[in-house]
């Protein structure tokens, strides 16, 4: 079973057996056993141990909660609006002078018949 740490643990020792976090994720390899009792683990209410699915949902919730908040919002604009005052502006660039397109030599027209 695959699990991450909540508490930012990088090694677990359990019934004389070492366990390390992988370098991915931080995320730890345990036997079913091992990892269905860290699982349970909570402190305070919250799960001190998450499998990656469960990983993802937690994120994408606190996301979506950063995103309501009217703060963050302001913040962002703040940030887009200095960032916009500190560059300077692009040097207008010049419209290329328009040139009658070249007469195709290999294209021959015969003169109107008169009238």
């Amino acid at each position: 079973m695959r699990l991450i740490s909540r508490t930012g643990a990088t090694a677990v020792d359990d019934n004389g057996k070492h366990y390390t976090a992988a370098d991915d994720l931080g995320s730890f390899d345990f036997p079913e056993d091992v990892g269905a009792r860290l699982h349970s683990f909570h402190a305070g209410g919250k799960p001190l141990w998450e499998t990656q699915i469960e990983q993802q949902h937690r994120l994408i919730g606190e996301e979506a909660e950063r995103r309501k908040d009217p703060a963050t919002l302001l913040t962002a604009v703040e940030a887009l609006v200095a960032a916009a005052k500190s560059t300077r502006p692009a040097e207008p660039v010049a419209p290329a002078a328009r040139t009658a397109p070249k007469a195709n030599p290999a294209r021959v027209t015969a003169p109107a018949p008169a009238k």
